[in-house]
């Protein structure tokens, strides 16, 4: 667990104890956790999930859940648990394809010229891209994904570009 070290107060069994949680977090749900910071006081610690296999994702509150499970068995009476959970977010990236690339230009007024102007990208590649005969890596999805994005909340540009 990162910061653990922190936990000057920490026995021997308390610390495998932790460390065991933690992987089995690490090794099911993907859930991370760091000790941020500590006094006699307060322990202040970061929870975060990523993604997952089996597409199961705990909300902010399930994440505090889990780390108060976690720490329970080891903090002392006197001693305050302040958690920062980071909840999983699915990113809309993952599902971008090309069919949504194409429906995107359609929406958009976009030709394949155009975009070839605004990313200065190599017309046969894009070409190969858009009929699905070449596979979007994550740096091209990544790349129209936001491409999009922006021109969708800045027209102004989007006449000036095309």
């Amino acid at each position: 667990m990162k910061g653990i070290e922190l936990l000057p107060f920490l026995t021997v069994e308390q610390r495998k104890w932790m460390e065991t949680s933690e992987l089995s977090y690490k090794r099911h749900a993907r859930i991370y956790f760091q000790i941020l910071s500590y006094s006699p006081a307060e322990i202040r610690v970061k929870v975060w999930q990523m993604k997952n296999p089996l597409n199961k994702y705990l909300s902010s509150k399930g994440l505090v859940e889990r780390t108060k499970g976690v720490f329970a068995e080891i903090l002392p009476p006197e001693t305050k648990l302040h958690i920062r959970p980071i909840a999983y977010k699915k990113d809309d990236l993952e599902r971008f394809s090309v069919q949504e690339v194409n429906l995107k230009m359609e929406e958009l007024g976009l030709r394949a010229k155009d975009l070839v102007k605004l990313l200065d990208i190599d017309k046969s590649s894009l070409s190969l891209m858009l009929k699905g005969e070449r596979e979007l890596t994550k740096p091209s999805k990544a790349m129209l994904y936001y491409l999009f994005k922006y021109l969708e909340t800045n027209p102004a540009y989007r006449a000036q570009a095309v």
